[in-house]
């Protein structure tokens, strides 16, 4: 009795994914040519799918932060962080602005 249960347990089992399982072979018929006038004869697709996949966007790295220019020379960065207190663990959005003070750098000037 024991040994037909472990048996049947065996067996069960969760089914397989779509892309795991055997293709079906599907009966290729061509559609039927009508006369001109005659009834209207519509013909299924060879696949399950009616359009075809769209190509994957292009992905940036999750790392690298977003860099953007300010006018004036100022640069700036977005990226994010995380910080972990305990108990808790925060994330957040940090802006970093670089802003040139003073006179900078300058080309020579022949007055001086």
């Amino acid at each position: 009795m024991i040994a037909v249960l472990i048996g049947l347990q065996a067996v069960a089992g969760p089914p397989l994914p779509r892309e795991l399982r055997p293709p079906v072979a599907r009966a290729a018929t061509p559609c039927p040519v009508t006369p001109p006038g005659g009834e209207i004869v519509v013909c299924g697709r060879p696949s399950d799918q009616r359009l075809a996949r769209l190509p994957t966007p292009p992905v940036s790295s999750p790392d690298a932060p977003m860099t953007f220019r300010l006018p004036g020379g100022g640069t700036g960065k977005v990226h994010a962080v995380q910080s972990t207190l305990p108990g808790a663990t925060g994330s957040g959005a940090v802006v970093t602005l670089r802003i040139p003070f003073g006179p900078g750098r300058r080309a020579a000037d022949p007055a001086r």
